[in-house]
């Protein structure tokens, strides 16, 4: 393979050298090389199809003005002093024709429709760790993770004889084996039962919601979302023109009736409301579920952080209600496990699942978690 490659056509309305210099003076001002070695004289001119000669010439030239050193028995690099040098072809360029224009750079302010920047986001101090009660929203405690069995299963997992499920392409299809273990050690203790084709695996509940928003949002669709909630998640349906409405919730968690009657999708976290740590009681989940029915609406699960329940047994998902399709499950591992692994999944009726499976594959063709 070609270890380094460079664009440029060559025109006869100036000399080579003088191409070739303005071309790897521009790529020094960018610092494209870093403190690697040139290509040698003789695979530059390779590259350009030019003497050898030609590109000596324009490495000599460029050692006289400062802009490389020779060393002797390793080639030419990017002069160590350098700090800036302005382009030379920074406001005119010329064209094949020889006819001189001035640059004009694009304005993208202008040209981008969506600024997610301008979002406001939940920032974490860098210095958590350092906390003398770290309890930090999105991190575990480095110091319980199963190193020892981590090391083991990547061992298990990466020697000989199980090389070729790991490096095996399933095109937009999951692993079977991480469906088959959320299937029996994730969603069964949730009380969901689902089939395979009824689940797919995400990077993770904020990679879910933008596919899920990004298939069924625009400007007709209203999302009901937790007042206070999931702020991020208000962004992405922002950014798919969809109409967000505020929902109240009380010490039950979301609070049905009149609120709920003009949604089309229904955002909740029953298990553990996002932020204020609610439950939702079982009668509130099955009368949830009823008015879905009845007023047409989907619901949104979000069962965050229901592993953290200490106290008393965790009541199931809402999802383990659902007998009409009506609930659209998310889940991931990033409380269980850790945030640092993006694995997510979703679970719902499997027309859906195919087409999110589409989607997901123009952005993520080859989704093998192992």
């Amino acid at each position: 393979m070609v270890d380094f490659l460079i664009n440029i056509e060559l025109h006869q309305n100036s000399t080579y050298q003088q191409q070739i210099r303005e071309k790897l003076v521009e790529l020094i001002e960018q610092d494209t090389f870093g403190d690697k070695a040139l290509p040698s004289g003789r695979k530059m001119a390779q590259l350009l199809k030019v003497s050898r000669n030609t590109v000596v010439l324009v490495y000599e030239s460029l050692v006289d003005e400062g802009y490389l050193v020779a060393r002797k028995r390793s080639g030419f690099f990017v002069h160590p002093d350098l700090l800036m040098v302005q382009r030379l072809t920074n406001s005119v360029q010329a064209d094949p024709e020889g006819v001189h224009r001035t640059t004009r750079q694009p304005d993208w302010s202008k040209r981008m429709l969506k600024q997610p920047s301008q979002l406001s986001t939940l920032n974490k101090d860098e210095n958590w760790l350092k906390y003398p009660y770290p309890f930090i929203y999105g991190h575990i405690d480095v110091s319980e993770f199963p190193l020892y069995q981590w090391r083991e299963c990547s061992r298990i997992a990466e020697s000989k004889g199980k090389l070729h499920e790991w490096v095996e392409g399933y095109i937009d299809m999951d692993d079977p084996q991480l469906v088959s273990q959320i299937r029996q050690q994730i969603l069964s203790k949730r009380g969901i039962t689902a089939k395979p084709e009824e689940i797919l695996i995400t990077l993770g509940t904020q990679n879910s919601l933008f596919l899920l928003t990004n298939l069924l949002a625009d400007q007709s669709v209203t999302f009901g979302v937790e007042n206070p909630g999931y702020a991020n998640l208000r962004h992405i349906i922002s950014l798919c023109d969809s109409p967000v409405k505020p929902l109240d919730i009380d010490n039950a968690g979301l609070k049905l009736g009149k609120q709920l009657k003009d949604c089309d999708y229904v955002f909740t976290t029953p298990s553990h409301q996002y932020p204020t740590t609610v439950t939702m009681n079982v009668e509130r989940r099955k009368g949830l579920l009823e008015q879905a029915c009845k007023d047409d609406f989907i619901v949104i699960e979000d069962d965050y952080e229901s592993e953290v329940n200490f106290i008393e047994q965790p009541l199931p998902a809402l999802k383990s209600f659902d007998q009409d399709g009506r609930v659209i499950y998310v889940g991931s591992l990033s409380k269980s496990l850790t945030p640092g692994i993006r694995i997510g999944y979703l679970v719902a009726d499997s027309s859906l699942i195919t087409e999110l499976r589409k989607l997901r594959a123009f952005t993520l063709p080859s989704p093998t978690f192992k």
